[in-house]
């Protein structure tokens, strides 16, 4: 029942707002137990049920997430160096890695990026994207999948060595996105006061075109974070779980 709460929480993260059927089809789970898992969660408040049978995620979900010191800790550290960067034009962000995925904590977004890809705090991002490369730079054994693992999202090969030694070697990725319209990105590396990366900082914009343009403004606002960092309290010890230390 656990694992089904949260597959639903999942879904309901990625897709913001879904109805009952779209929920079961996308968990895979029965919809009588969808609709039960829903109704519980609801009564929790770790979900809201909307007039017309639709959900959300809920304000205690919500309340929860904010706590989660890393993601804190960057927020506040990020606030200005993204806004400066989000001037540049597009939408700019910090991820860090999670697992397997590589997750949005913070974000200002530009609505024409908007429109094709939504990045809020929370949001998962494909695991071949820019970004991931830039994290996998810091741990290349991350860019190899774990045994058992298969699919698109894995791409073990030269093309894909040879983005994370670029990206090693310049402290910066540059690459775009297959979606329709095409997106671009850059990618920096943020790293806490023990000198360990635990996240990147990454500008999303419509288009390739401008990209290299954009290289030394993504270094700049990654630099401007990891400077923050030094003089936030407890920064050190919030930002472990990233670290692995």
């Amino acid at each position: 029942m656990l694992h089904g709460a949260f597959a639903v929480l999942e879904e309901l993260a990625r897709l913001e707002e879904a109805g009952l059927t779209q929920l079961a089809m996308a968990t895979g789970l029965p919809k009588t137990t969808t609709h039960r898992l829903l109704g519980r969660l609801a009564d929790l408040g770790v979900v809201h049920r909307e007039d017309g049978g639709r959900y959300r995620i809920g304000a205690r979900t919500f309340r929860w997430g904010q706590r989660w010191a890393p993601g804190q800790v960057l927020g506040a550290a990020a606030v200005r160096p993204l806004r400066r960067l989000a001037a540049a034009g597009g939408s700019a962000v910090v991820v860090v890695r999670d697992g397997d995925d590589v997750i949005v904590v913070a974000g200002i977004a530009d609505p024409a990026v908007d429109q094709v890809l939504r990045l809020r705090p929370g949001v998962a991002l494909p695991a071949t994207g820019t970004a991931e490369v830039m994290l996998a730079a810091w741990d290349p054994a991350s860019a190899v999948p774990p045994p058992g693992r298969s699919g698109p999202q894995w791409r073990p090969g030269a093309a894909r060595s040879r983005r994370v030694d670029d990206a090693t070697a310049r402290r910066i990725a540059v690459g775009f996105e297959a979606t329709p319209p095409p997106l671009g990105c850059v990618a920096a590396p943020v790293r806490a006061p023990t000198g360990a990366l635990v996240a990147a900082a990454a500008l999303v914009v419509l288009g390739t075109g401008r990209l290299p343009s954009l290289a030394d403004a993504v270094r700049d606002a990654a630099a401007r974070i990891s400077a923050n960092l030094t003089g936030v309290p407890g920064a050190g010890r919030a930002l472990s779980p990233l670290t692995g230390r």
